[in-house]
């Protein structure tokens, strides 16, 4: 019986054994195969990225990009990337402009420069008349360069589809492969083609694209060289094929790993061949097209496993074997159960503090409302927000931040009784369920000791550091519908408290419902007003100080209700951030700008720039940029006429994908100002990233330039800055000549402020440019205009 059992036992591990080595085995080596592809899927998308730079190039130039031009940035790109046999720039060519373009070729290179097309017997000779040609003009093919200039790749054959599918769909396409005329080893490649559309115009649909193609870049690549320069210093214990995507049973490889005598064609594998054993497989992208890659391993003794055979010939031995194989099974479940177990904690806490986070203080809220439904015994939540965490944040660095999180969360701990829960919500953001608030002012007197902790110094890598809270409080009442809606309640004392000054608590009553209510009216209200044409802009002079002449104008918005009267800006601004509209209103505000820019310019009059404010909102839209490209299109307005006002914490936190669209416009012609200058908390080197125009002083600074020392010195400090950077600079909020002449005697030109002028409605600001020039009375005597300027007395808008 124990031979038999013994034998079984053996037999039946070798079974699982070898299975499950099996499964192993072929797991790594698919696991490797996939990265292998990954690795040369990123490295062709890199050599593809080449032609996308090259694109840029194009699109981006003033003017027509010269032949020079072309290579000396074609020669950094072709740096390193062996695999790219030549990048060549193919223009469009209709049938009515050959002639002066192969005079202009002739020209230009002193070469006999034909449009040329192969014929069917393989001889180069002029391209027969048609509609359009796109030859190869510019390229950096070194040997064979009176072969390739000129050649017209519209021939119907290979070379004119990836054209037509590249133009319609505005992507990378790529041809099939071929023979190649040049190169080394294994000479078979492909080209791709990226298409150049005109500048300013879209190309949106297929119409918009073949209509407004300029022409291509295009590159071309060597097979053999590109897939080995990538997989470069990977090893894998298996052979690998790269076969085209439209490849049969019978078909070559276009790629193999396969060693063979120089000189003899690709490996003769064919592809039914490979498919019969066991391989892996997978696909390649190249632009539009696919390769597929199979990875065959290099011999099957991964299937054989020493380990089984061992088992299987111990037999005697089986026993032990067995007992120990189930051993480090336990031995594994027990870890899995411990960390099943950590894992549970984790879910259960905040990683960083080690508070309670936001799903066990619902699970205890929950428990306490239902408690308090049934027993009576009142409890209350308060909501804690760090006032200006993320300020403190961007000056100290995120390590101090989180070193200051896990203090503010062990002051808590300290402050909060034992049976009360202290949890972190996430980011600067936490929460304390107070079990015991049934006594009269125990949760104002909790949250008073909450703010008077939190104020106390903290010492962070040897900086002292001080920050301060807002606190929301709600306390149970029966009138409640449930866990959530005390948590709302929380979160609205909560924001009175910022509304009210910050580092305070503030206790919710019943009118911050309606106070909540009144904001959801007048956010809905606004939408009308923006759909109805109920608002207003109206324009504050920019002027310079010396002259009093009038160089721009910044448009701001205006909302006069009709049961309301005029709303001011600062209350309705907000609510347009929070609710979303700000997308549909900065629309608006530039579209009426343009159309009033649009009017002025009819009337005869030479109206400045035009200055609009853009939020931060409308700057992470992709749609921005169109939404402005349109209203200069519609009213016919140069883009030099309107300024994008940006604070400095949009340019600040702005993404590399916003900050592409930011470059995008200022590229159109806009100009592009910074708003509030001095009030942000970061570094300036947002500055180095957008090249501003104008830079306007924050109206805080001018308030106390002329009785703070302080304030004097950064106003001076930052017009200095704009002369170095060779910026304009602007003064917001002159409200007095003293203002006016310490800004001039510092060196800034330009102001804008009540002292000048107030904002004033279109009608209004027709008449100031009409005049040109605003000259307060305090001021020294107006200068004097030949154009025939009022005087500026007459002028002043109080």
């Amino acid at each position: 019986m124990i031979a038999v059992l013994g034998t079984a036992l053996s037999i039946t591990g070798w079974f699982i054994v070898s299975g499950l080595e099996d499964r192993t085995s072929a797991a790594e080596f698919n696991l490797r195969a996939n990265n292998m592809a990954v690795v040369l899927q990123n490295g062709i998308n890199g050599y593809l990225a080449n032609l996308s730079a090259l694109r840029a190039l194009f699109e981006s130039a003033p003017a027509a990009v010269g032949e020079q031009e072309f290579l000396t940035f074609s020669d950094r790109l072709l740096r390193d990337h062996s695999a790219i046999l030549s990048l060549s720039w193919v223009p469009l060519i209709r049938n009515e402009e050959r002639a002066a373009h192969e005079q202009a070729a002739q020209q230009a290179t002193g070469e006999d420069y034909r449009i040329r097309s192969v014929s069917k017997d393989g001889t180069l000779g002029p391209s027969p008349a048609a509609a359009e040609y796109f030859p190869v003009y510019y390229t950096t093919e070194k040997i064979r360069t009176h072969v390739v200039r000129g050649l017209n790749l519209a021939d119907s054959g290979i070379r004119q589809q990836p054209l037509e599918k590249a133009r319609d769909g505005g992507t990378l396409a790529a041809s099939q492969e071929f023979p190649l005329q040049s190169g080394t080893g294994d000479r078979i490649g492909f080209f791709v083609v990226l298409p150049i559309y005109k500048r300013g115009l879209p190309h949106n649909s297929i119409e918009e694209r073949r209509r407004n193609l300029v022409g291509f870049v295009q590159g071309v690549f060597q097979i053999d060289t590109m897939i080995a320069a990538t997989l470069r210093g990977i090893q894998i214990p298996a052979d690998y094929y790269i076969f085209s995507s439209e490849a049969g049973s019978s078909a070559r490889p276009l790629y193999t790993s396969l060693l063979k005598p120089s000189g003899e064609p690709l490996a003769a594998s064919r592809r039914g061949k490979i498919d019969t054993a066991f391989h892996w497989s997978g696909k390649v992208a190249i632009a539009d097209r696919q390769w597929e890659m199979i990875a065959v391993p290099e011999q099957r003794s991964i299937l054989l496993h020493l380990r089984a055979w061992i088992i299987l010939t111990a037999g005697l031995c089986l026993t032990g074997v067995v007992f120990a194989f189930m051993w480090q099974a336990n031995r594994h479940t027990r870890k899995l159960a411990e960390a099943n177990k950590t894992i549970s904690e984790l879910a259960r806490t905040d990683p960083l503090t080690a508070l309670a986070n936001r799903r066990v203080f619902q699970d205890r809220m929950a428990a306490a409302f239902e408690k308090a439904k049934c027993s009576g015994e009142r409890f209350a939540v308060l909501y804690i927000d760090l006032d200006h965490f993320k300020d403190f944040n961007d000056l100290m660095g995120h390590p101090a931040g989180d070193a200051l999180l896990v203090q503010v969360g062990k002051r808590l701990l300290a402050v909060a009784g034992d049976a009360d829960c202290v949890a972190r919500f996430g980011g600067d953001e936490f929460a304390i369920l107070q079990s015991n608030a049934g006594a009269e002012g125990a949760s104002e007197a909790l949250a008073e000791k909450i703010v008077a902790a939190l104020n106390e110094t903290s010492m962070l890598e040897g900086h002292a550091a001080r920050i301060s809270a807002s606190i929301g409080v709600s306390r149970y009442v029966e009138e409640l519908d449930g866990p959530d809606a005390m948590l709302m309640q929380a979160d609205l004392a909560l924001y009175r408290a910022k509304d009210a000054g910050r580092n305070r608590a503030c206790i919710h009553d019943k009118t911050f419902d309606q106070l909540a209510c009144d904001r959801v009216i007048l956010g809905r209200e606004l939408m009308a007003a923006i759909e109805s044409g109920g608002l207003a802009l109206h324009y504050q002079p920019q002027v310079d100080i010396d002259s009093g002449r009038i160089v721009g104008l910044e448009a701001l918005v205006r909302w006069n209700h009709v049961q309301r009267g005029p709303i001011s800006p600062a209350l309705f601004i907000p609510i347009a951030e929070k609710t979303g509209s700000i997308v549909d209103l900065g629309k608006w505000v530039f579209d009426e700008a343009c159309r009033q820019t649009r009017v002025w310019q009819d009337e005869g009059i030479d109206a400045p720039s035009v200055a609009v404010n853009v939020s931060a909102i409308q700057c992470k839209r992709p749609e921005l940029e169109q939404d402005i490209v349109a209203s200069l299109t519609r009213w016919k307005i140069a883009p030099g006429r309107i300024e994008l006002e940006l604070t400095e914490s949009v340019l600040m936190e702005a993404t590399q994908h916003h900050r592409d669209i930011i470059a995008r416009l200022r590229t159109l012609g806009l100009r592009l100002a910074i708003d509030d200058f001095g009030t942000g908390y970061s570094s300036l080197n947002y500055l180095t990233n957008f090249p501003v125009d104008r830079i306007k002083i924050a109206q805080e600074l001018i308030f106390n330039c002329t009785t703070k020392i302080r304030c004097a010195a950064v106003v001076r400090a930052a017009i200095h800055l704009a002369e170095e950077l060779d910026t304009e600079v602007l003064a917001e909020g002159v409200e007095n000549a003293e203002h006016a002449r310490f800004l001039s005697s510092a060196g800034c030109k330009f102001a804008q402020g009540y002292f000048f002028s107030r904002p004033v409605d279109a009608a209004q600001a027709t008449a100031l440019l009409r005049g040109r020039f605003i000259r307060p009375p305090a001021l020294l005597p107006a200068p004097k205009d030949s154009g025939g300027g009022l005087i500026a007395g007459r002028l002043r808008v109080v």
